[in-house]
């Protein structure tokens, strides 16, 4: 079944099933796989796609003791870029861990500081057209100093403050680079816009979608 996210109306014609598949590589963090699937005119290929757990990060604004408006953000390495970059804090969702669940350990563990609550903002699938895994986005409220980092045996990553204005208004070569953390910026403008957060947006959506099904009464 189609998601209606996509509007109204069939795209079965757009559908390929999946006929059979084989693991090609499992490594630590993900699967590499290729599926077999056939299109609606009966057509079949073949294609190479990234199986991984869901990831999550989180946009947690506080104020420095100098009244300068921050986020909470995380300096580290990226072995594909092979550049140092900033970024929202976050990580991998373990298995049988809930999205929330992940978000909070993340940041608390990347940057030594805790939050009183999470609300989710946004999510988004980082490339439809070979990986199946989500983004969970949220937003920190409640921001405080804690207990200090707890990092993994092999992450080398350091905790900083970062002015807001520097995120929103600048072109940051080591953040904006990152197209995951532009969605997860962009979903905490629309948040600071209207308040929605992901569930709410997803209804208005579905009933602007149910009204324009629905056409004008008469």
């Amino acid at each position: 079944m189609v998601s209606s996210m996509n509007g109204p109306g069939s795209h079965d014609h757009l559908i390929w099933r999946e006929l059979d598949h084989r693991t090609l590589l499992q490594a630590p963090i993900f699967r590499v796989y290729a599926s077999r699937r056939r299109a609606s005119d009966g057509a079949e290929a073949d294609y190479v796609l990234v199986d991984s757990a869901d990831w999550c990060n989180v946009v947690a604004p506080y104020t420095r003791d100098d009244g300068v408006d921050c986020f909470v953000m995380a300096r580290q390495y990226r072995h594909g870029s092979r550049t140092v970059s900033i970024e929202f804090p976050g990580g991998l969702v373990d298995e049988g861990e809930t999205p929330d669940a992940a978000a909070m350990r993340e940041f608390e563990e990347e940057t030594g500081y805790a939050a009183s609550r999470l609300r989710l903002i946004g999510r988004v699938n980082p490339n439809p057209a070979f990986m199946s895994n989500s983004v969970y986005t949220y937003v920190a409220e409640g921001v405080r100093p804690a207990n200090g980092q707890s990092l993994d045996v092999n992450e080398r990553l350091d905790s900083l403050l970062v002015p807001v204005a520097e995120i929103t208004e600048c072109v940051r070569p080591d953040f904006h680079v990152h197209a995951i953390m532009m969605c997860s910026l962009h979903w905490y403008t629309l948040y600071q816009a209207d308040g929605l957060e992901y569930g709410e947006r997803l209804r208005k959506w579905e009933a602007r979608q149910s009204n324009a099904t629905a056409g004008p009464l008469h």
